[in-house]
């Protein structure tokens, strides 16, 4: 079952914000970079590692220095060769990338941690070898390590070892259930992990649906199973319809370059996901204002905010957005229709949620003061309401609407594609209430809901 979380909210952006943003989108991150891509082997002089056998350095020629790294091993029986595609692709986005072999096809993922390790050396080698065409031009403290199978496995083993790691992606990852433990991953390398649906050799529900919950939830990360993948599913970023290599050069933007414009694009859910989870939040910046980003859909959606900005007028507020967006209707039928340049919603009222329909998708940012749910009570009407959710974290149905269910006030609460939960009859196909979405609720007489 899909698990959306996906933060769809009202936003103003700035000039500035967006210039640097711009580039940022889903088709930027599933395609070759802009960058023109060049090798390096142990024949053009790189160290060759004892921990490793056969390396490739992926670097990019036109781009601008310093440069971060990453590190990828490939899994039990296989040649470098089979995760090698990443290489080009993460290079033409600026990244250094090194594949490697393993000294022996049979290693185990504990070997392949080594021979990550190992590999890294090289590279911070290659910083201070004159010859080099990257000579001075590596960051060494900007690093990730990445594997396939085994070799997934083996980078997560490596951000145990290696506390200056900076982000970790684990491909259809593998590593021995009979041991494996809470303790064995327990580090704060922000992890991203692929699995496929339907891998009989590292099945999810054994391997990284297991991995992602014994890394702690204090550490960031993201798991994004594909529908009907393999275990081969993410040997390459062609995987999922090329959403593997969108999440996967996200992952590095925000968590190796420190490029936070990318985070949003790590919430936008694959339409090729068959299981997606992740506690990545987005929703903090440098300026010391509170920020939501967002992802407005293709179509007809209820948004909502837990930011209030400075400027509350409507239609400021969309602005940015206003050439792909159609129409917007608050609670009472008041709307904002952007082609007449109409704005009968007036300013934004923060309890309540707003129905959008959109001609494509959108990213966004909001920026301002951010609600607290605990001192926000949301006035409702007898009868239909549409209202905002002030969490920044999902949270089930049952919980937020816990005291008007034992009041036998609450009828039914619906989300914007139909899903809905009923008290009367115990049911809830809503799941968790999500930030920056909307919700119709329906009840019996005018009451308040407290978050």
């Amino acid at each position: 079952m899909k698990q959306i979380l996906i933060s769809i909210i009202l936003l103003a952006l700035n000039n500035t914000c967006l210039a640097q943003c711009e580039s940022a989108t889903i088709d930027f991150a599933m395609s070759d970079g802009p960058y023109n891509v060049s090798t390096l082997t142990e024949w053009d002089g790189i160290r060759n590692g004892p921990n490793y056998y056969g390396a490739t350095i992926y670097y990019p020629t036109n781009s601008t220095p310093p440069f971060s790294s990453i590190v990828i091993v490939p899994g039990f029986l296989t040649a470098e060769s089979s995760i090698q595609s990443w290489g080009p692709f993460f290079a033409s986005h600026g990244i250094v990338t090194m594949t490697i072999g393993t000294n022996s096809g049979f290693d185990q993922p504990e070997t392949r941690a080594e021979a990550l390790i190992d590999a890294i050396v090289t590279i911070k080698q290659e910083n201070t070898r004159i010859s080099s065409p990257l000579y001075s031009n590596i960051d060494e403290s900007s690093i990730a390590v990445s594997g396939w199978s085994m070799g997934g496995g083996g980078a997560q083993l490596a951000a145990s070892i290696d506390p200056n790691l900076k982000a970790v992606i684990a491909l259809c990852p593998w590593l021995d259930t009979s041991t494996l433990s809470p303790s064995t991953l327990n580090h704060s390398i922000p992890t991203l992990i692929f699995s496929g649906e339907l891998d009989g050799i590292a099945t999810p529900s054994i391997h990284a649906d297991v991995h992602y919950s014994y890394i702690p939830n204090t550490t960031d990360k993201l798991i994004y199973e594909i529908e009907n993948g393999d275990h081969f599913v993410a040997n390459g970023p062609e995987g999922g319809n090329g959403e593997v290599g969108r999440m996967a050069l996200s992952w590095l933007k925000k968590y190796l370059l420190d490029d936070n414009c990318y985070c949003p694009l790590l919430l936008d859910v694959p339409l090729t996901s068959s299981n997606y989870l992740t506690n990545v939040d987005c929703e903090t910046n440098t300026t010391g204002a509170s920020s939501q980003y967002i992802d407005f859909n293709n179509g007809w959606s209820i948004i909502s905010t837990h930011i209030i900005p400075e400027n509350t007028d409507f239609a400021s507020i969309v602005s940015p957005i206003m050439e792909s967006m159609i129409i917007a209707k608050d609670y009472s039928g008041a709307v904002y229709l952007p082609e007449w340049d109409f704005n009968g919603i007036g300013v934004l009222q923060k309890e309540q949620g707003f129905l959008v329909k959109m001609s494509s998708d959108e990213i966004l940012i909001l920026e301002g003061e951010q609600i607290l749910p605990e001192e926000s009570p949301i006035n409702l009407i007898e009868g239909w309401n549409m209202i905002a959710y002030y969490p920044t974290q999902a949270i089930s149905a049952e919980l937020i609407f816990s005291e008007l269910t034992n009041d036998n006030n609450l009828i039914i609460v619906k989300d914007y594609i139909g899903n809905a939960f009923l008290p009367e009859w115990n049911f809830n196909g809503i799941g968790d209430l999500e930030p920056g979405k909307g919700y119709q609720l329906k009840v019996n007489t005018a009451s308040v809901l407290q978050y």
